[in-house]
Parts: C-alpha cells; structure tokens; sequence
C-alpha cells in the first residue's frame, strides 16, 4: 500500500504546482516581475510545456514503483473500453473545431511577441471571443475535462496503481470543471447560468450537432 500513497503524493504535488501556476495574483506577480508583454506573450507556451513535462515526469515516477495486476479484461469488453477512450481523443480533438489550439496552447502568443506583433487579451493573451456554446460546447459545458475522464477511466489493464491514477485523475478533472464554472459565472453571469440550463455539465444529452 506504500505504493498508493506514493501515487497520491505525486498527484498532489502536480496537481498544486498545475493550480498554482492558473491563479491570477501568480500572473499578475509575475507581469510585474516580467512585464506584461513578455508574460502575455510566453505564459500560457511556458504553461503549456511545463505541464506536459511534470505531467511526464509523474507518470514516469509512477510506472517505476512496484504494481499489482488487479484484472484484465479480454475481448470483447477490452474493444469497447479501448472504443471509449478512443472517443474521449476523438471528443478532445473535436473541441478544437470551435477554438484556437494554437493561441490555446500559447505558441500563437509566442510567435507573435519573437516578431513584435501587439499581444491582446488577458495575462496569458487569450482574447476574448465571448462564451463560446456551439461545437463539442453545444454538448457538454466541459468537454476536455470529459475527454480526460473517458481516457483515464476506461482503461482495460487494471492495477492497483492504475486505479489511484484514474481516481485521482477523474478528481482533478471534476475539481477542474467546479473551477471553471465559477470563473465563467464570475465573467458572464446570467448569460453562463442560462447556458448551464440547456448544456449538462458531462453528461452529453443533447443532439452535438445543434447549434448554440
């Protein structure tokens, strides 16, 4: 059991510094450390690389401790419980037909600082577009976190590291979501409560190709 609470440690490790670094007075500390222009510019690239990198470097710590197989399925339930992660990459994937993965990601900002271009929006130089409703958003309010869940959640080699891994995962990605809705409230007000009455939060229920 020594292992579980190691995994534990490491995702309460990561999941701190990931937090940590979205806080707006840690933006703001650093716009006046930096400047900000430079912090709009590489912020969220800087972010975004960090993240894959400890992200990286937790699961590598993780696969090095002893585990204990639990079950593995056969076919045919390992088909659907590999289908469904697939649509979870699928889903992921699909959100990005409504939103900019380059400026999402931060290698547009970037790019647009190296060649002196003017960097709107906020610290991180997301501009602001408005509550985005249709797309992947027209079915659920949180896809990417929904995409993560069916990732994490339907793997078919189970292990008893494995299990902490999706449950803490899955925690992280429900925190995440609880998060967001209050910093989207905070922005939009009646407008994100009216659209929280149409769109479940990750159950997909409605028809993914209604508009709005």
């Amino acid at each position: 059991m020594n292992e579980v609470f190691e995994v534990i440690s490491l995702f309460l490790v990561f999941g701190f510094l990931h937090s940590l670094c979205v806080r707006e007075w840690v933006k703001s500390w650093a716009a006046r450390l930096m400047g900000g222009r430079l912090v709009r510019g590489f912020y969220r690239f800087i972010y975004t690389v960090g993240s894959i990198l400890l992200t990286g470097v937790v699961f590598y710590l993780i696969r090095r401790l002893p585990d204990q197989e639990i079950y593995q399925m056969g076919a045919p339930l390992n088909w659907i419980f590999h289908g469904v992660q697939i649509l979870g990459i699928i889903l992921g994937i699909y959100t990005f037909r409504v939103i900019d993965f380059w400026r999402f990601v931060g290698l547009r900002q970037a790019v647009d600082f190296l060649h002196g271009r003017e960097i709107g929006g906020d610290l991180e130089g997301i501009e602001e577009i408005g509550l985005v409703m249709n797309g992947a958003y027209g079915m659920v309010r949180h896809p990417l976190y929904l995409a993560g869940i069916m990732i994490f959640t339907f793997e078919p080699d189970i292990t008893r590291n494995g299990i902490a891994v999706s449950i803490l995962a899955d925690l992280y990605f429900i925190y995440g979501a609880f998060s967001e809705e209050r910093r989207l409230i905070s922005r939009y007000g009646r407008e994100y409560e009216e659209y929280r009455m149409k769109v479940p939060m990750f159950l997909p229920l409605r028809n993914p190709f209604r508009r709005g």
